[in-house]
């Protein structure tokens, strides 16, 4: 089993003083009724289309291969006992053929149906708050958003790596200026290279400077030679997608989209990922 590349990125404790933008984030989300969503089942993330997830006894990766998941497998059921293993967490799970065996829970989300995604008045409150905190610079707000044990991860353009932010480092990501490599320009061998307040931030302000399209579980994209998609190794993660498109009679590749993968942690919708798509010359 492997998963797409990732990078962890650790924050210091340098501050900077920029102007706070005086542009609020504008959102337009059909108005829907607050529902309960609980499941007992999980899908896989994070895996390739071409490559599985190994099912191992006992935890860990030297563990016996005793099964597989398929890259879009879902309605997967945890047993109740987990492990902690270095960094990482192995649930144990029922395995499709009967049996038990461990996973790395990093590959697992709670398998939530897309239509019950998509009306969920709560996902709308998370965005409205992740999206101000962003705008705001408010750290707190935003920690408050994210994904509990994955953090948050961030990728500039979909085929680049996962660069991620675990949760105590979310707090400083505006202050810190570290140089992070966000990966290449498409087409090229050029590094992005830069902090998430020189790169990153500034791209997630322009989709907000006007109000945004918005599709819940559906890409939105202006004209590219690289067609913009959403990941196929989080296929069974839902998602939200902002679009600033092209202005009128002007570049029709300037546009941008920005994708906000969400999952549920014990019911409760969090943040987990945000990609960045733009128009690819």
């Amino acid at each position: 089993m492997s998963a797409c590349t990732r990078t962890l990125v650790p924050i210091g404790t340098k501050t900077v003083a920029l102007p706070t933008p005086t542009n609020q984030p504008q959102l337009q989300i059909s108005p829907s009724p607050s529902i309960e969503i609980g499941t007992d089942q999980y899908a896989v993330v994070w895996v390739g289309s071409e490559e599985t997830l190994i099912v191992r006894k006992p935890a860990g990766i030297s563990g016996t291969a005793v099964s597989e998941l398929a890259y879009d497998q879902r309605g997967i059921k945890l047993t109740g006992s987990s492990t902690r293993l270095g960094s990482s967490t192995w649930v144990e799970i029922h395995t499709p053929a009967g049996g038990t065996g461990w996973v790395n829970a990093w590959n697992l989300t709670e398998d939530i149906l897309p239509s019950q995604f998509c009306e969920d008045a709560r996902v709308n409150n998370l965005l409205e708050v992740f999206v101000s905190s962003l705008i705001d610079e408010d750290a707190e707000a935003l920690n408050r958003t994210v994904h509990p044990e994955r953090g948050l991860v961030i990728r500039h353009d979909w085929w680049n790596p996962d660069v991620i932010f675990l949760p105590n480092s979310v707090n400083g990501l505006f202050s810190d200026l570290t140089e992070i490599d966000w990966g290449v320009l498409g087409g090229s061998e050029f590094h992005i290279l830069g902090s998430f307040r020189q790169i990153i931030l500034p791209q997630i302000e322009d989709v907000f400077f006007v109000t945004p399209e918005s599709k819940c579980n559906e890409m939105i994209a202006g004209v590219t030679n690289q067609a913009a998609i959403w990941p196929i190794e989080l296929g069974n993660m839902n998602f939200y997608v902002f679009h600033r498109p092209s202005p009128e009679d002007g570049n029709r590749y300037d546009w941008r989209t920005l994708a906000i993968g969400i999952e549920y942690t014990n019911n409760q919708p969090n943040i987990s990922i945000v990609i960045l798509y733009r128009g690819d010359i």
